[in-house]
């Protein structure tokens, strides 16, 4: 009697309930997390599951090409000069005989650092920015978007072409580039989305409550906020990674001894006529990172904000 007094029905149909058989009882489960649902729509989309995929096993290469890779990349021998692939050299060897293979490997480990930290900066200034401006508004507001207009009025890759020539190369150096030049597509998502958030019913019941602006904003708003900002952030490591290919390509990112694709892409094109693999498979790498990172931002884009499905 008791048991039947404590059992409730439940519908099986509804996502968090279940039934369990056992001694008749009906056992409800605890409400999952929107990051596990969240989780569960990127897993189940093929071209996101493609792109973390390529970006794991690029991550692999480049990070672990210290002791994947075949020789270092500072090694040469003239002797074995400009041969083409082959079971000894299988992406070939450069003009001055670098292992081509090694060299792509510690390429992309450049280009990997340089956009994840390039866009590190970017997030340590537009987001704090944006934050600011959403919820103070007012004078914070007009300042700040006055600078995202004088920022925004300069040509991003003349703009950090200037920097660098003032800077110098060096990956430090891009990295920091990229990043002070890369902050003013978050800082206006930022901004956006609290200007949105600030209002609502809640915000208005945590500070009737008396919670601080700085505790309203990092409990109630950044959380809510921070999807589309995670999207923009995965979008922008493979602008990032462009970037620095570009630079080095035209001769103000990365100096030699350092690996860099975009560099190599460079050096090879008075030899790509003859020398096809200098060139092929320097582009195929930023080709898949770009791809890569790209795949999973359109699926993070699509997870955290299902109403775009």
């Amino acid at each position: 009697m008791s048991d039947q007094a404590t059992t409730a029905p439940v519908d099986p149909a509804l996502p968090n309930a279940t039934l369990a058989n056992a001694g008749g009882r009906a056992l409800v489960q605890e409400p999952r997390s929107a990051l596990y649902y969240a989780g569960r729509r990127f897993l189940r989309q093929r071209l996101a599951m493609i792109g973390l995929v390529i970006v794991i096993i690029l991550m692999i290469a480049g990070f672990g090409a210290p002791l994947l890779a075949p020789t270092n990349y500072a090694d040469a021998n003239l002797m074995d000069a400009n041969q083409f692939p082959s079971h000894s050299h299988w992406m070939g060897t450069d003009t001055i005989g670098h292992d081509f293979l090694s060299r792509v490997m510690y390429g992309t480990r450049t280009s990997l650092i340089v956009g994840f930290a390039a866009v590190i900066v970017a997030c340590l200034i537009g987001i704090p920015l944006g934050m600011l401006a959403g919820m103070k508004g007012g004078l914070a507001d007009f300042l700040v978007m006055r600078l995202v207009e004088i920022m925004t009025a300069f040509p991003g890759l003349l703009f950090a072409i200037f920097l660098m020539t003032i800077f110098g190369a060096g990956v430090d150096k891009i990295i920091l580039v990229i990043g002070l030049t890369s902050w003013v597509t978050l800082c206006r998502l930022m901004r956006a989305q609290l200007f949105t958030l600030r209002e609502q019913e809640y915000v208005q019941a945590a500070r009737a409550m008396g919670a601080t602006e700085l505790s309203i904003a990092v409990r109630h708003l950044l959380p809510n906020a921070i999807a589309p900002v995670i999207v923009a952030i995965t979008l922008a490591i493979p602008t990032a990674i462009f970037a620095e290919a570009g630079l080095s390509f035209l001769g103000v990112g990365i100096n030699e001894p350092t690996p860099s694709l975009g560099k190599m892409v460079a050096d090879s094109a008075p030899y790509v006529r003859v020398y096809w693999h200098l060139g092929l498979f320097p582009t195929v790498a930023i080709a898949l990172i770009m791809l890569g990172f790209s795949f999973i931002g359109d699926g993070l884009r699509d997870a955290l904000d299902p109403r775009q499905n």
